[in-house]
């Protein structure tokens, strides 16, 4: 997510079997329930305080993305950890489990000759080099993470270019094939995909990366069903699902390529808050997001849903990405942290 909200086309539809389901809290949590955070990706973000307020709202798995261009910025033997350490740390200080985002783009050093540096969507000249860095990472934090996730949107030419399978799978492969040479059996998961429609579908994303010979390199497929500002399942637009309709289709392409044991997980999903057009009140967002709790919590192929994010970024309610947050920007809770605890304890 974190760019182009404006530009979503979302729907979803009773046909795709996306049905609301009613009632106030969950007989049982099934699925995992974590937060997506972004705090790695800034200096002076407090680990601590994000871990806090995750538990606290009930969830108990955090997203924690590996850039890599933070991490190894200068050559292929030099590494920066000490952000990444502390935000680990925190976390499992809170009983957190972690799904480690291991997200681009690529070092300036590891770039295609001729790249711009200041693209955010450049991978690497040579997959191999992502696999090492997908290597050392599990080397490093294998013992503390549940889950890897390979790239973030890769069906957008913001986080890579070109945003297609033919150029992801390479990467995946790579970094699958790294993450089980340092040791690391946890399950691995593609790069959540957009729900946006500017650029590869992600339904289109799914089949093609089966069609170029993935399936033995995941075990499950990350999407981010964005439906803002409605709700997952009740989104009046569209007439083919729109953001969440690869839900049902992706996992009709699964099960169409014999992987019917793998899950979905669903990465990212969120609502922000404020006075865009994308944007809804508190009390919205917060019947949006137990609403897709409910509804993943309700399908057993759905391993976990990630809510992005845990704090809003500002106090300008006229930017979207700013709005994401369970807890305002000065760190007191929105109505929807206390929905979360009720369906979620």
């Amino acid at each position: 997510m974190r760019r182009l909200i404006a530009l979503i086309v979302a729907g979803v539809t009773a046909a795709l079997g996306l049905v609301a389901v009613p009632g106030p809290s969950l007989a049982a949590t099934r699925v995992v329930v974590g937060v997506a955070s972004i705090s790695t990706q800034y200096a002076g973000a407090d680990f601590n305080r994000e871990a806090d307020q995750i538990r606290s709202a009930g969830a108990t798995a955090i997203r924690i993305p590996a850039k890599w261009n933070l991490l190894q910025p200068s050559n292929s033997t030099a590494f920066t950890w000490s952000r990444l350490d502390t935000a680990v740390s925190a976390a499992r200080a809170k009983g957190l489990s972690i799904l480690m985002n291991l997200e681009g783009p690529a070092p300036v050093w590891a770039q295609k000759p001729g790249a711009n540096p200041l693209a955010n969507g450049n991978g690497p000249a040579n997959p191999a080099t992502f696999g090492e860095f997908a290597r050392q990472v599990a080397l490093r934090y294998a013992p503390r993470v549940a889950a890897w996730e390979v790239w973030n949107e890769p069906n957008l030419a913001h986080y890579l270019i070109p945003p297609t399978a033919g150029e992801y799978v390479p990467l995946l492969k790579a970094a699958f094939n790294g993450i089980r040479g340092a040791g690391a059996n946890q399950p691995v998961i593609t790069g959540g995909l957009s729900s946006l429609r500017t650029e590869t579908r992600d339904t289109v994303f799914i089949a093609d990366m089966y069609a170029l010979g993935a399936k033995n390199y995941f075990n499950g497929i990350g999407v981010h069903p964005y439906t803002l500002p409605y709700p997952i399942t009740a989104d009046p637009r569209g007439g083919d699902g729109g953001g969440a309709a690869v839900l049902p289709q992706g996992r009709e392409t699964m099960v169409a390529n014999g992987d019917s044991a793998k899950s979905i997980w669903v990465t990212e999903f969120g609502q922000p808050t404020g006075t865009t057009p994308a944007s809804t009140t508190e009390s919205v967002q917060a019947s949006i997001i137990t609403d897709a709790v409910n509804r993943a919590n309700n399908l057993p192929w759905i391993a976990a849903i990630f809510l992005f994010t845990a704090h809003d970024l500002s106090a300008n309610k006229a930017v979207d990405n700013s709005n994401f947050g369970l807890y305002r920007f000065d760190g007191s809770q929105k109505p929807v942290v206390g929905a979360l605890q009720n369906i979620l304890r």
